[in-house]
């Protein structure tokens, strides 16, 4: 069964800037690609809670890759997976 997606609003303001970035500075079809990807990839999560690897500096949260660049940092509850953060791969 596929756990509920929650994003925290930190998250969504991650998302928000994201795109933001890219619609400024890439083609449109470089946005859509990681409209796509991203959709794809909150999916498998909904269903595969534990693809993502334990983070070493905080146990109880996850990291996924979205593409080359950025990640997904999640935890997973019992009833859902809340989404934490959408950052760049450089950003601490």
């Amino acid at each position: 069964m596929d756990k509920e997606i929650v994003w925290t609003d930190i998250a969504k303001t991650d998302l928000k800037n994201i795109f933001s970035y890219l619609q400024i500075n890439w083609p449109s079809k470089v946005v859509n690609d990681f409209n796509s990807v991203l959709n794809f990839k909150v999916q498998l999560l909904s269903r595969h809670p534990h693809i993502g690897f334990k983070s070493k500096k905080y146990s109880r949260f996850r990291k996924t890759l979205i593409t080359k660049n950025y990640i997904i940092i999640y935890s997973i509850r019992k009833e859902h997976i809340v989404i934490l953060r959408i950052k760049h791969i450089a950003m601490k």
